[in-house]
């Protein structure tokens, strides 16, 4: 049975939705992140405890591999969308396979993630080694 447009067009909206909520993620994982690390660099500076700048690379290296597992769902669902736009999947079936180590770690360093997490690392170990 054919399903009929007006489920096929529900099912993309609802589809949207969930890539749109997985973007959202994935932007307030990068603003807590900057957040989070100049926080703590602040935190070593006022204090004068340099061990704690180091720290600041923990929450970038969890937000980082977080983040790519968002963008990894994201195209996953994007991937969906596509199939359920072209009629290759039925509406309403929003299952996807478990997420496997490769693409969460390809998503993880794709160019904007690597570029950003990157910098921001970079950024961290370099003020961490001139505060040591």
């Amino acid at each position: 049975m054919e399903p009929s447009p007006e489920a096929t067009l529900k099912a993309l909206e609802l589809l949207q939705g969930i890539i749109n909520r997985l973007s959202g993620n994935s932007f307030l994982l990068k603003g807590w992140t900057v957040t989070l690390v100049i926080g703590l660099l602040t935190y070593t500076g006022s204090t004068g405890r340099k061990r704690l700048a180091l720290m600041a690379a923990i929450p970038v290296l969890m937000f980082w591999f977080l983040d790519g597992f968002f963008l990894a769902r994201e195209r996953d669902y994007r991937d969906r969308f596509e199939k359920l736009r072209l009629g290759q999947v039925q509406p309403f079936d929003f299952r996807l396979s478990p997420l496997n180590f490769g693409p969460w770690i390809q998503s993880a360093f794709s160019s904007t993630l690597a570029v950003f997490y990157g910098f921001l690392l970079v950024f961290t170990i370099i003020i961490a080694v001139g505060v040591l």
